[in-house]
């Protein structure tokens, strides 16, 4: 299933690193945020300034409930938290044990990941899924009361 590849130059080991620090932010987030860290300027843009959510709406609270066990609370927030919050444990796994052993794995994610079919198709899924919430938040009048709310709201009415 692995294979071992040549060792990390210095500018990949670097690379590593800065994809490990990436990759723990959203984990330790997580759990920082359950435990009361605020960041005020943390939000949706474009619902804060266009009144219209954007597809990763609701992913840190997802990513929250994750963090603290709560699943099914998780996926009611998006769809897709549990499966990021895999991602990046798997994330930081591989490249925790790439610095560790030196070496770069050759994993089938990795080509699976750089697969441009792929990645088109989870784009594709990912703003199906987001066209989906839109159409809920517009049947229960939400997203008109985002829109009021919004900066460009205030400012055409």
């Amino acid at each position: 299933m692995e294979k071992y590849s040549e060792n990390l130059s210095n500018k990949e080991r670097s690379q590593r690193y800065i994809y490990l620090a990436i990759a723990l932010i959203p984990i330790i987030g997580s759990y920082l945020f359950n435990l009361g860290l605020k960041i005020p300027f943390l939000g949706c843009p474009l619902l804060r300034y266009i009144g219209i959510p954007c597809p990763g709406w609701g992913l840190t609270r997802s990513l929250m409930a994750v963090a603290r066990g709560d699943f099914s609370q998780a996926i009611a927030y998006h769809l897709f938290g549990l499966i990021f919050f895999a991602l990046f444990l798997v994330a930081i796994l591989h490249l925790v044990l790439e610095l560790i052993n030196n070496r770069k794995f050759q994993v089938f994610y990795i080509r699976l990941i750089q697969n441009s079919q792929f990645q088109i198709f989870c784009f594709l899924v990912l703003f199906g899924y987001h066209g989906t919430r839109l159409q809920e938040l517009w049947k229960s009048g939400e997203l008109s009361n985002f829109l009021i709310h919004s900066t460009l709201g205030n400012w055409l009415l």
